[in-house]
């Protein structure tokens, strides 16, 4: 019996000099304890972390987010040695400022504390559901570390898918022909952009202000869906694409035809694309290309009336300015250019102005005719310059040449009305010189008459 005893009292002895050996081995790397290890608890202790919120929600690539967490001790009994980090791997991470280990001592039974971090995300990260890694140790959990897991929602700001450029071929849609349009988008988003649906708005109904409810009247009509004269070929309005990845470039292509008697000028056709990003967030852009309907237009100039019988001698030319083409004119500046031929007594540059197509109009000019070129010929430079109805600007040299026709030749008698006034002069003269002679004769007679 005596040995069993003394047994017993060797091993309990054993048994605290191991415990007294082990607790600063325990408690070493910590500081800042505020509980007493030995210390019999009473209860049962219940930790629990929750998620309280991050800003911004959701947080984008790039971005840091303010995290907190309320880590919080459900049970009846007291937590002591509370020792709480985070573990911040891809695409989080946190400044060499921010402390990731957090030493709490003790947490009473029944009461929380609070966490802040400030963790960034990276510029890599991929859009969606990400999990962010924690754990805890204290003394009633033997010391050893438990985990867990926050859930992070990483989302781009806007998925943005840009229009680079429009490109129409021809660039300027000559009415009743046909073009082809091309239009570049791209993804600068850093995730992929599904289920992409274009959509080249011609009826103006993205825009219409809630035509459906108004009587369709022709002017309703006219004003929304005939407003812009385009149709597309072999095709609909509306195309589609099914993803995009990050940084990547697609085409979509219309066959168009404009409308015969479509107005020349610039039209701003709305568009509208709606598309997914990766978590399934749905986005609509609107936006406005512009596309030119018109054709480059064709001037005809001629010398249509002169008076330019022969050099030395004034005249008068008309030059006559002919649109032949179906876009209008505007701008029109008529400029006869200086030469050793002729002197001006007019001014030599004629406003226009605008010239309708299928229309005319003049520029007259005086001139003094110095001499004539070889066959009776007269050289007039000229230089024009007009715009069409979409603002560009036209400028051209030609010479035209005139033939110094007499009046005869014109087939005006001037040969005969010259010679006649000549024939008037000589028989005046005659008359005269005849009418002198007998004057003269009767005077002669008179003295012989009176002897």
């Amino acid at each position: 019996m005596k040995d069993k005893i003394v047994k017993w009292i060797v091993r309990g002895f054993a048994l605290m000099v191991m415990m007294l050996m082990v607790m600063p081995m325990a408690f070493a790397a910590y500081s800042d304890t505020k509980s007493v290890a030995l210390k019999r608890q009473t209860g049962t202790p219940n930790l629990q972390i929750v998620t309280l919120k991050y800003e911004p929600f959701p947080v984008s690539p790039g971005e840091y987010m303010d995290l907190w967490l309320k880590i919080g001790n459900e049970g009846d009994g007291d937590i002591t040695d509370l020792t709480f980090e985070i573990v911040p791997e891809f695409p989080f991470s946190i400044d060499t400022n921010e402390q990731a280990g957090r030493d709490y001592g003790l947490v009473l039974a029944n009461s929380l504390v609070l966490a802040h971090y400030k963790v960034r995300v990276s510029e890599a990260a991929v859009e969606g559901d990400t999990y962010l890694k924690y754990r805890y140790r204290y003394v009633n959990s033997d010391m050893e570390w438990e985990e867990g897991l926050v859930k992070i929602r990483i989302q781009a700001r806007e998925a943005v898918l840009d229009i680079q450029s429009v490109l129409s071929e021809p660039e300027m849609i000559a009415p009743g022909r046909e073009a082809y349009v091309t239009i570049r988008i791209k993804n600068l988003a850093s995730s992929v952009i599904r289920d992409v649906l274009f959509k080249l708005d011609l009826s103006m109904s993205t825009i219409a202000k809630n035509p459906s409810s108004l009587v369709p009247t022709a002017v309703l009509v006219d004003s929304y869906y005939n407003a812009i004269p385009l149709v597309p070929i072999n095709s609909s309005t509306e195309k589609r694409i099914g993803y995009i990845k990050p940084g990547e470039e697609k085409e979509i292509t219309y066959r168009l035809r404009a409308f015969a008697d479509a107005e020349s000028k610039t039209y701003k056709v709305p568009i509208r694309v709606t598309y997914q990003d990766e978590v399934g967030g749905n986005f609509t852009k609107d936006d406005v290309i512009g596309l030119m309907i018109g054709a480059v237009p064709d001037l005809d100039v001629f010398v249509s009336e002169d008076t330019v019988y022969s050099a030395k001698s004034n005249g008068d030319i008309t030059v006559k300015l002919v649109n032949k083409g179906i876009t209008d004119i505007k701008f029109l500046n008529v400029i006869l250019k200086p030469s050793e031929k002729y002197d001006f007594i007019s001014a030599n540059m004629v406003y226009v102005g605008d010239l309708d197509s299928d229309d005319y109009e003049t520029a007259d000019f005086k001139l003094y005719v110095n001499k004539l070129d070889k066959g009776d010929k007269l050289n007039l430079p000229l230089h024009i310059e007009y715009q069409d109805s979409n603002g560009v600007d036209y400028a051209k040299d030609l010479s035209i040449e005139l033939n110094a026709y007499s009046m005869k030749h014109r087939g005006l008698n001037g040969g005969s009305k010259a010679g006649l006034v000549v024939f008037i002069i000589i028989l005046m003269a005659a008359g005269w010189y005849g009418y002198k002679r007998w004057e003269k004769g009767k005077k002669k007679k008179k003295p012989q008459e009176s002897k």
